[in-house]
């Protein structure tokens, strides 16, 4: 199960959609940086339109999250061993 997941629920009340400052907090960027990165595609979290706001789904948050911190992980161990063989 995912680890993140149940904080952002916790964290956002359970709901299912988030807004783009919500998603911004949860994934630690200002707004006008998400922006930025929408616009050259870049953008990891998936969003779309509900009237007049950006929304994205909790679920593809905390994939994004857990994914960081397991691409974190694994660098860390990397440099942990190379520094061990130095």
């Amino acid at each position: 199960m995912k680890s993140s997941l149940f904080l952002l629920a916790a964290q956002f009340d359970g709901r299912m959609l988030l807004s783009l400052d919500e998603v911004c907090d949860a994934i630690g960027i200002q707004k006008q940086t998400a922006y930025n990165r929408m616009s050259a595609g870049t953008f990891p979290i998936p969003m779309r339109k509900e009237g007049r706001n950006l929304v994205g789904d909790i679920r593809d948050v905390s994939d994004y999250l857990d994914e960081q911190r397991a691409a974190a992980r694994a660098n860390y161990q990397r440099m942990k061993r190379a520094l061990a063989t130095a």
